[in-house]
C-alpha cells in the first residue's frame, strides 16, 4: 500500500510538471527573436537586389530598410536587419527567428501564415522589351511572353497586367534572368519597377543597353512589412508598428525619406552617363 502511495505521487508530480514542460516547447519556438525585442531590441530579415527599395549599395540599406528601422526607433526599438535570400528570409520568420521581414508584395496564399503591415512603399510598375524588339508600346504586346522572376510573387495587380494583355508567362531564376532572357528573345517583355533606368542594368558584350523601358506605369503594388502569425503577440506587434508608421508619415518624414532616395539613385544614374 506504501509502495503504490509512493507510485502515485510520483505519477502526480510528474503531471503536474508536463504543463510546464509543454509551455516550455513552445516558448522556444520563439526565444531568440523574442528575448530580443525584451532587451529593446528585434531582428529582422530582408532580401536583396530589389533598389532602392533594398540595395547594400544605398544607405542604410536602401529606402524600405530605412524606414523601417525608423519606424521601429520610434518604438524605442533598435532594429538589426539581416539580408538572406528572399525565400529563405520569408521562411526563417515563419520560424520565429526573425520578428518581421519586408517588403514583400500581398498574396493570398501568404496571407494565411503572415499578417500584413500598412503599406510602407509603393512600386511603380512598368514594362520593357528588348532594344532591338519592333514593340514600341504595351498595347502590342497582346499574346505575347512575359518574363517573371521564380524569386518574385506575382501581385494581383501585376496579374491584371498579365490578364488585360493575355500574356503568356515564362518564369525564370530572377530579374537579371529576365533581362537576359528578354534580350536574347526567349521572351517579348518583361516587368521591372519605375525607379530602375536601362541603363543601369548589365550590358552585352559590345557595351550597348539590351532593353528599353515603356513610360506607361502599368500598376503601382504596394509592398509590406510581415509578422508570422503564429509570432507571439503577432496582431499587436502589426499595430503597434502601424500606429509608429502613421507618426513618421505625419510628421513628414517618410516623405523626406522617399525623396533623399529618389535623389540618391537619380545621381547615381547620371554619374554613370
Amino acid at each position: 500500500m506504501l509502495k503504490f502511495s509512493s507510485q502515485l505521487k510520483k505519477t502526480h508530480i510528474h503531471l503536474l510538471y508536463m504543463p510546464f514542460v509543454i509551455l516550455l516547447v513552445i516558448y522556444s519556438h520563439h526565444s531568440v527573436a523574442q528575448s530580443g525585442a525584451n532587451k529593446g531590441k528585434v531582428k529582422l530579415a530582408t532580401g536583396a537586389g530589389y533598389s532602392p527599395f533594398v540595395d547594400s549599395k544605398l544607405p542604410e540599406g536602401g529606402g524600405s530598410t530605412s524606414l523601417v528601422k525608423q519606424t521601429f526607433s520610434k518604438m524605442n526599438l533598435l532594429a538589426t536587419v539581416e539580408v538572406l535570400p528572399w525565400n529563405r528570409a520569408l521562411k526563417w520568420t515563419q520560424e520565429g527567428k526573425f520578428l518581421a521581414t519586408f517588403p514583400f508584395v500581398y498574396s493570398k496564399q501568404r496571407a494565411e501564415s503572415f499578417l500584413y503591415s500598412d503599406a510602407i512603399n509603393f512600386v511603380p510598375v512598368h514594362m520593357y522589351v528588348a532594344s532591338n524588339s519592333p514593340f514600341t508600346s504595351p498595347e502590342q504586346l497582346q499574346n505575347k511572353r512575359l518574363c517573371f522572376p521564380f524569386s518574385y510573387s506575382l501581385d494581383s495587380l501585376e496579374q491584371g497586367i498579365v490578364d488585360k494583355y493575355q500574356m503568356t508567362i515564362n518564369r525564370v531564376k530572377d530579374g537579371i534572368g529576365c533581362v537576359k532572357h528578354v534580350q536574347k528573345g526567349w521572351s517579348d517583355a518583361g516587368l521591372t519597377n519605375g525607379y530602375i533606368h536601362a541603363e543601369k542594368l548589365p550590358k552585352n558584350i559590345t557595351n550597348d543597353v539590351t532593353i528599353v523601358i515603356f513610360p506607361e506605369q502599368l500598376a503601382l503594388v504596394p509592398l509590406y512589412l510581415v509578422i508570422s502569425k503564429d509570432y507571439s503577440n503577432a496582431q499587436q506587434w502589426i499595430e503597434e508598428f502601424n500606429y509608429a508608421f502613421g507618426l513618421l508619415q505625419k510628421s513628414g518624414e517618410k516623405m523626406a525619406t522617399e525623396k533623399m532616395y529618389l535623389e540618391l539613385i537619380d545621381n547615381l544614374r547620371i554619374s554613370t552617363q
